[in-house]
């Protein structure tokens, strides 16, 4: 039995891109759920498809939530693993895979997304994802990309990951799946800077959304992100300005990676980043 419910028929898209954004595993800065969620709205694209929920998700770890009024429960709001889908200004159109990684069926999820792929033409697949670095805000965002044996021509400027043996999310699963259908696939990783990530980084996330537009071959208008991401920049700048440890640990960052050089001695700045993340929380609740 299939896990996806059609809301409506099958859009008619042309040379789409499916873009998964799925939340669970490492996304350093929320930049690949804040890139997604821009691209959605910005995009107006509309929900055509949802997976089964009770099938695929663990409630006592994504617990739904209600809106109670005056003592009285108006709605119970649920998780949901979304498909949209956009029609753009360019020759390509897009499917958007949104929501919470599945807890469990990988393996039924990623067969019933590839299904789903070829019934709407997918011509291609790339996965948003993030991880801390030991790289400086001060320097453009760095964003490497690893793909199954297909993905040759579907982001061509990107740089490879070097290397990489650990624990993947359900995106690398469905990356193998659609190469058994013959379908080019690839993930985009950003890297944020390690003491900023356990915060949202809309510069991160601004440099994602500008890759996705040029490998879609469309513009998009990100006037609003520009915006965030120079006030969290200034931010950042306040906030390093204020610990001495923290501004050398920058320049030391910065030698690091304006040298090429793979010297692991690098500092940590656990304690900073723990200071920093509290100074950034501060304002944005200011």
């Amino acid at each position: 039995m299939s896990l996806v419910h059609w809301l409506a028929d099958r859009p008619v898209l042309r040379r789409p891109v499916l873009l998964v954004a799925l939340e669970g595993f490492v996304d350093a800065g929320a930049v690949a759920a804040t890139a997604a969620m821009f691209l959605r709205h910005r995009w107006q694209s509309e929900v055509v498809a949802r997976f089964d929920r009770d099938a695929l998700l663990d409630y006592r770890a994504r617990r739904p939530t209600a809106v109670i009024d005056s003592g009285r429960v108006r709605r119970v709001e649920w998780p949901d693993i979304e498909v949209c889908a956009a029609h753009l200004d360019g020759e390509r159109d897009a499917l958007l895979l949104l929501g919470p990684e599945p807890d469990m069926r990988w393996e039924a999820f990623a067969a019933d997304v590839a299904e789903l792929a070829l019934a709407t033409g997918v011509e291609s697949m790339v996965g948003l994802g993030a991880y801390p670095a030991a790289v400086p805000h001060t320097r453009p965002t760095s964003i490497l990309q690893a793909g199954n044996a297909l993905a040759g021509d579907v982001a061509p400027k990107v740089p490879m990951v070097a290397g990489y043996t650990g624990p993947v999310n359900v995106g690398v699963v469905l990356q193998s799946i659609l190469e058994r259908h013959g379908v080019p696939a690839t993930g985009l990783w950003a890297e944020v800077p390690h003491y900023i990530a356990g915060s949202p980084d809309p510069v991160a996330a601004l440099a994602m959304v500008s890759r996705v537009a040029e490998l879609m071959g469309t513009t998009v208008d990100t006037t609003e992100l520009e915006a965030a991401a120079t006030l969290h920049r200034r931010q950042v700048d306040d906030a390093v300005a204020e610990h001495g440890d923290a501004a050398d640990m920058v320049t030391a960052l910065e030698r690091h990676v304006d040298s090429g050089d793979d010297d692991d001695d690098l500092p940590s700045g656990e304690d900073l980043a723990k200071e920093i993340e509290r100074f950034l929380r501060t304002q944005q609740d200011g």
